[in-house]
This record gives structure tokens, C-alpha cells and sequence, in this order.
């Protein structure tokens, strides 16, 4: 049973280290007269917002991660980056997205937090690195991440807010600097206030599948939950995880009760458990 208990050229050589008409011709309804500049408007719309294309998520996700990696850059440990990369690409071949160019990195920051950007960019921080005793452990924490890319979470935000700084007037056509640094700066606030908590549910949920899937431990992230339960929330190092997330009480509870009998028959420790010793 589960225990209860830039810019790309920027982010590219910081992580060098590692590696979804029908025709009105017969219609019996006579056709409606267009709003005068309704199609300019609804196509310098499209243009300025972005659509679905796995390009502009990964240029999204690129702006946004570009100054993470500056206040914290790739931790200098060509082993373990190579380590992290190898389990992280593992879970992201259990997803559903074939579209993605995953990167994994871990930040030189004793700060305790793993954070996903648009377009697969998946980090995590040594300090949190350095508190997880197991690779089931460290799979648990790549997958909640892979989960948010893979539901584009964050990208579905960023698409929305474009959509309100077109309307005040902040992104305008044919200026790419202007535009770039609009959604870097949504990205920034993004980070800022955290997704929303069903997000983050929802993320777990998936995680403890890809998890499972990828034949590690399904219970793996409530143990990472517990731990991070014993850490202060005050402290500097675990501000920032601790206001953009649900309390690890809560993620316990939420995971504990979408444990599914072929989850719960996955919770035990993976053969690979003890992998992460060699990595260090």
C-alpha cells in the first residue's frame, strides 16, 4: 500500500555541462457581414499571442529560463548532470508528447525547488538534489516536472496573459525585443506566484503514473513530501518552494487518496533505488 506518510543561445551553453469549414455554400441561413477590421484584428491577435506550435512554447520557455540561469547557473558536476539528464530522459519517454526537447539541469543554488519552463526545460536545485536519498526519489521529482510540461501548464498561463497585454497595449507587432521581454516578464511572474494548486494535484497525480510507468516507486514523491515537511517554511533556502506550492501535508493527503490499485501494487523501491550514491 502507498505510505501515507538569450534566450536559447544563453540556456544552451548553460547546460552544455550535461548534454491539437465546413462550407456555408448550401446554407439556408444568408451570410453575416464582417465587422469592419475584425480579420486585421483577429489575426495581428494570433500573431502577437502565439498558437500551439511546439517552437513558440519552446521560445516561451527559453525567455523565461534565461534569467533563472543567471541567478543560478548548471551546477559544475558533469557526473551528476549526466545522471540527472539519463533518469529524466527515461521518465519524458513514458508521455504522451513526442513534440518536446527535454533539458535537465540542477542549479548551483542551496535553495530546495525543482521547477519546469514551456518546451521541456526541467531543473532542479542542489539543495534539493543533495536531500534526496534515493533515484526513485529523484524520479519522483523529474516526473512531477515532466507531468507540467507535458499537461503545458505553465504555457497555457503565459498564453492567457499574452492575450491580456495584448489588450493593454504591451505587445506590439513588428517589435521582438518589446515582445520578448513581455513574456519573459510573465514568465518571471509566473515563478513568482506558482501555478495553481490544482495544477500542482494534478502534476503529482501524473507524476506518481510516469513514475510507475518508468518502473520506479510510485510512492517515491510522498517520501520526498515528508521530508520536506520536517524543513522550516521561514527559511530563506524554502521560501520560495513553500509559497508557490500546496503544503506537503496536502499533496500527501491529495496523492494518498488518487492512489490507484496498480499504483499502490507499484510502491515499492525500484531495483535502480540505490544508483544515486554512485552518482555523487
Amino acid at each position: 500500500m502507498i505510505r501515507k506518510t538569450c534566450p536559447k543561445l544563453a540556456i544552451a551553453a548553460a547546460v552544455s555541462l550535461l548534454a491539437g469549414a465546413a462550407s456555408a455554400q448550401n446554407s439556408p441561413f444568408p451570410s453575416l457581414p464582417q465587422a469592419s477590421g475584425l480579420g486585421q484584428i483577429l489575426q495581428q491577435a494570433k500573431d502577437l499571442t502565439g498558437g500551439q506550435s511546439a517552437d513558440e512554447e519552446t521560445q516561451a520557455g527559453d525567455l523565461m529560463a534565461a534569467p533563472v540561469f543567471g541567478a543560478a547557473p548548471a551546477w559544475r558536476n558533469a557526473g551528476v548532470q549526466s545522471y540527472v539528464n539519463l533518469v529524466g530522459r527515461n521518465l519524458a519517454r513514458q508521455v504522451e508528447r513526442r513534440d518536446v526537447e527535454w533539458r535537465f539541469a540542477v542549479l548551483d543554488t542551496p535553495s530546495v525547488n525543482a521547477m519546469a519552463f514551456p518546451g521541456g526545460i526541467v531543473v532542479l536545485t542542489r539543495g534539493l538534489y543533495e536531500r534526496l536519498e534515493s533515484e526513485d526519489e529523484l524520479a519522483a521529482v523529474l516526473a512531477h516536472e515532466i507531468a507540467h510540461v507535458n499537461r503545458r501548464h505553465q504555457w497555457k498561463v503565459i498564453q492567457q496573459q499574452k492575450l491580456v497585454a495584448l489588450g493593454e497595449g504591451a505587445l506590439v507587432r513588428g517589435d521582438s525585443a518589446r515582445n520578448a521581454k513581455v513574456v519573459a516578464d510573465l514568465g518571471a511572474r509566473l515563478i513568482a506566484r506558482g501555478l495553481d494548486k490544482g495544477a500542482e494535484f494534478e502534476a503529482d497525480r501524473d507524476g506518481m503514473v510516469i513514475a510507475a510507468r518508468a518502473g520506479y516507486d510510485s510512492s517515491a514523491l510522498i517520501v520526498v513530501m515528508e521530508r520536506l515537511e520536517a524543513l522550516t517554511p521561514g527559511q530563506a533556502d524554502t521560501a520560495m518552494l513553500f509559497s508557490t506550492h500546496p503544503s506537503p501535508e496536502a499533496r500527501i493527503a491529495a496523492m494518498t487518496a488518487a492512489a490507484s490499485p496498480e499504483l499502490e501494487a507499484a510502491a515499492e523501491p525500484s531495483p535502480a533505488a540505490n544508483r544515486i550514491r554512485r552518482a555523487r
